[in-house]
């Protein structure tokens, strides 16, 4: 029996990721831009027996424009059934928290799937990307709630935006320091706000028994200063992807 080739997708606005799985095992991973589908042309350079169609399984939280120019690139790329997957009030021993489900990035539902399952023991979900975003877990898979933050880029840009003269060229990193220039204040004072919130909430829901998984560009960073019991899962969304995949794939046998 021929085995299936199936391409995961995490869509987001300013970015997207890809993992391309033949016969249940990953066999290659990249990115993509949304906008332009460029990053996707090393599919046609795999040396696989690829099955058609390719079973694409998409989770995106893009604007329904960009998601709809994926689409059409990946139906030039290859022919293709295309599966979208929507956040769910529950799911594999997973209750969600929000009364609306589907006003629940599926993003967010995605990675607490593929953080909390495996072991069942209560998780912490940080996902420190264009926003940084805290979800809580219990160890019975019940959803807590969390938050939604500005990330780093975004705080800094309101606040050039927003205001006259809080203005810079240097380039700055991000420690937790005070700062004796603009650029210093600006970027240090993200940092603090980012971490402190994240120590803020830690210490308020008494969480630091809890696994911490961090995701998201800035992710490493708040791993590394988070007095935590932490794991570092950049590919977390797709990680939930896969998971759902699998979990379907058995109830359909």
């Amino acid at each position: 029996m021929a085995e299936m080739t199936e391409l995961h997708i995490d869509l987001g606005n300013t970015r997207g990721k890809w993992r391309l799985l033949h016969g249940g095992q990953r066999v290659a991973q990249g990115k993509v831009d949304p906008n332009t589908g460029r990053g996707l042309a090393r599919l046609h350079s795999l040396d696989i027996e690829v099955i058609k169609p390719i079973q694409v399984i998409l989770a995106s939280v893009a604007k329904s424009s960009v998601e709809a120019h994926l689409r059409s690139v990946l139906r030039d790329y290859c022919d293709c059934v295309i599966e979208t997957l929507y956040t769910q009030s529950t799911a594999l021993g997973l209750v969600n928290s929000y009364a609306s489900p589907d006003r629940m990035g599926v993003d967010r539902w995605l990675a607490m799937l593929a953080a909390w399952y495996p072991n069942q023991t209560g998780v912490v979900v940080v996902d420190a990307g264009s926003a940084l975003t805290l979800d809580v877990v219990t160890e019975s898979g019940q959803h807590q709630g969390g938050v939604i933050i500005p990330g780093t880029d975004l705080s800094e840009r309101v606040l050039l935006e927003q205001t006259g003269k809080v203005r810079f060229d240097e380039d700055v990193a991000h420690e937790l320091k005070l700062g004796n220039s603009t650029a210093e204040c600006v970027r240090f004072g993200i940092a603090h706000a980012q971490l402190g919130a994240l120590e803020s909430i830690a210490q308020r829901f008494d969480l630091h028994a809890y696994k911490w998984f961090f995701a998201g560009g800035a992710g490493a960073w708040l791993q590394a200063r988070m007095d935590v019991s932490g794991e570092l899962a950049p590919d977390l969304v797709l990680d939930g992807v896969g998971l759902v995949a699998r979990i379907e794939s058995s109830a359909n046998r």
